[in-house]
């Protein structure tokens, strides 16, 4: 099913992905937390899914097994789906006729009657709303239409990117206002995007946005939309044009945030309010229909907030975190409490850089990007500590740093990460909604956050670290270390060489890439490069399983080595990672720690990494007879990790040989 991994696990056994077999009970007895941890279980699945997809568990759950699913829920940020633990796990088939496809189905131990699947969401954005796929009587199955979900008086549109952080943000909200519809949406190219549930995404005109939302009663009311303008000019009066599109052809008049400006939830939830390029309250801007002009209904208050236009006016209270809180039912603002040290950075202003500019690094980003003009500072999360980095870097596993304007991480945390404070200087960091180049799936999301930027491996030498802090469970900020400068008192243009931030640079630390080779990014050069080829790889005659994380391969056959045999693999296209182009791509990338030039020092030309082993055919089996190779018969080929254990297991016969005499590997 399009958008669901199954995660097929035996008790006692690690977890692998594997087809579903139409047959009975997939275990037989409890799996508990006991037998695998979830973080092994997260590293499976990151390596084998895609980033957007949920998690079917296929397995038998104990009865504390649901405590286990719902922390790989978090580290995975997506739902996982198991059965519960009074139900057994069966297979079906569905059709007319009995020919359809096999699923699978829960009964309850019992009464033998379907029941549904347990939706666990990531601890951090669980929420009561639903799950991008349908489960009913037993069965999982995909909805269909435009992705929707509800709001007080409004609903929310999500694509599979943003599904789980749209639905978090879409519960925040816990009330409406009379009268005040609120639609939330993301901004693309200055039009407005959608997503069905097969994942297919659309970007939208005013009218054909006015369309999806024929079943609000939006005639003659007033229409808030909850979204983050994008920052460049073009693209901004795009949106102008589309958004009075979108009023005259539902008849409402529509709110929106200022131009450069975006939507927040206030921390009790009750509201929304608009913010300006810079996060301060800002007033909403009123599109209109074509016709009679009328008095609005609404208006913004001190706070950012659209309220009433009749009756007395609220103002905010300020909270250490520095946000709207809370409303006094008086006209004028309420006294501010101090705010929090740990203050957002100022939006800076962007230019267009040169064509010729230097290299980002990152593959997929093309050159002619917004960068920022001036200097500014940017809040990075990162798993190390400050003062470690000096000796590593931020563990990362792109080319590439996300950051933002707010004290706050860009993608959700675990407590006990650390926020680092970075000087960016001019041209070093990409607002995200200003990409000019496909983003991958993975952060798509983050286009619609507007105090989102991205600083390219190419550009780590404009960044100086400032300040660290640590996230707590609370969600504050602890400083670690001591602030050795203080961003309100630098002067703009001040390069720091003479400060003690100078010596303090940034630098990535490859870790946690996609195809679990420690010390390697996730853009790495693939081998082969278009279509199948052949390779050799050195087994252990006995007594030995396939390396965990990877495996070297060899283009050429190497020199025989005692106890060990040689097989021949057929490689598919881009299975394998070619470790000295990657080593030569990253040798242009100073501010990149990796271990690709370790690699290549030692000769390593070829890695498989663990992933992709079962898409490894092992064709042809050799064994050293001196200083040559010997073909052995009666060795049967198919997966790597078939043949690798039917070599383990085979009895050594002594005497006799085990071939026609030594033959060339690959000849």
């Amino acid at each position: 099913m399009a958008g669901l991994y199954d995660l097929v696990l035996t008790p006692g056994v690690p977890g692998a992905p594997g087809p579903v077999q139409p047959a009975g009970p997939l275990t037989a007895g409890p799996l508990t937390a006991g037998h695998l941890a979830a973080g092994h279980l997260a590293d499976l699945v990151r390596r084998s899914a895609d980033p957007s997809d949920d998690v079917r568990v296929l397995a038998q759950p104990g009865e504390h097994s649901e405590e286990l699913f719902r922390e790989v829920a978090g580290l995975l940020d997506r739902d996982v789906l198991i059965a519960p633990s009074s139900a057994d796990l069966r297979h079906r088939r569905y059709g007319t006729d009995g020919d359809g496809l096999f699923d699978a189905v829960i009964l309850d131990r019992a009464t033998r009657e379907p029941v549904d699947w347990l939706v666990i969401q990531p601890p951090a954005l669980a929420t009561p709303l639903p799950g991008w796929f349908a489960v009913d009587r037993g069965v999982v199955r995909p909805r269909t239409g435009v992705v929707a979900l509800p709001l007080p008086d409004g609903l929310a549109l999500a694509t599979r990117a943003d599904f789980v952080a749209r639905r978090a943000a879409a519960h925040r909200l816990r009330t409406g206002a009379a009268g005040l519809a609120t639609v939330a949406v993301t901004v693309r190219a200055g039009a407005f995007l959608t997503s069905d549930y097969r994942g297919t995404q659309r970007v939208n005109s005013g009218r054909r946005l006015a369309a999806i939302l024929a079943d609000l009663p939006l005639y003659g009311a007033d229409l808030r939309l909850w979204l983050t303008w994008p920052s460049d000019p073009a693209e901004q009066r795009t949106l102008a044009e589309n958004l009075e599109d979108l009023a005259d052809a539902v008849g409402a008049t529509v709110w929106t945030p200022p131009p450069g400006g975006a939507v927040q939830v206030l921390d009790d939830g009750h509201d929304l309010r608009a913010v300006d390029r810079a996060g301060a309250p800002a007033a909403w801007h009123r599109h209109r229909p074509a016709g009679p002009d009328r008095s609005p209904a609404f208006r913004s208050d001190p706070a950012g907030r659209l309220v009433p236009a009749t009756g007395t006016g609220t103002a905010a209270r300020v909270v250490p975190a520095g946000r709207p809180d809370a409303a006094t039912p008086t006209g004028t603002p309420a006294a501010a409490t101090p705010a929090d040290p740990v203050s957002a950075s100022e939006r800076p202003s962007v230019l267009v850089e040169p064509r010729r500019s230097a290299p980002s690094g990152v593959p997929w980003l093309g050159p002619g990007q917004c960068v920022n003009a001036e200097r500014f500072d940017l809040f990075v999360a990162s798993t190390r500590p400050p003062g470690k980095l000096a000796g590593g870097g931020i563990p990362s596993p792109d080319l590439f740093l996300v950051g933002r304007l707010e004290p706050r991480p860009a993608q959700p945390a675990r407590s006990g990460t650390y926020l680092l404070r970075l000087a960016v200087d001019p041209g070093g960091a990409i607002p995200m909604a200003s990409i000019r180049s496909h983003v991958p799936a993975y952060l798509q999301h983050l286009l619609a956050v507007n105090d989102t930027y991205l600083v390219p491996a190419g550009r780590l030498d404009r960044l100086r670290l400032l300040a660290g802090y640590r996230l707590t469970g609370a969600g504050r900020l602890e400083p670690v270390g001591e602030d050795r400068e203080d961003p309100e008192d630098r002067e703009d243009g001040a390069d720091g060489a003479d400060g003690a931030d100078g010596d303090r640079p940034v630098r990535i630390d490859c870790d946690g890439a996609w195809h679990g080779v420690p010390g390697l990014p996730g853009d790495v050069r693939r081998w082969p490069s278009s279509r199948v080829s052949w390779a050799f790889a050195l087994v252990p005659a006995r007594g030995s399983a396939p390396p965990r994380r990877w495996l070297r391969l060899y283009r050429r056959p190497p020199a025989p080595v005692d106890g060990h045999l040689l097989l021949e693999l057929r490689v598919p296209a881009g299975r394998a990672i070619d470790v000295p182009a990657t080593a030569d791509v990253l040798d242009r990338l100073p501010s990149v720690r990796s271990r690709a030039g370790q690699l290549r020092a030692a000769g390593v030309a070829l890695i498989a990494p663990s992933r992709n082993y079962d898409r490894l055919d092992a064709r042809r089996v050799f064994e050293a007879v001196g200083p040559a190779w010997r073909r052995r018969r009666g060795t049967p080929g198919g997966a790597l990790p078939a043949v690798w254990s039917k070599l383990q297991a085979r009895p050594r016969v002594d005497g006799g040989p085990a071939g026609a005499g030594p033959v060339t590997p690959g000849g």
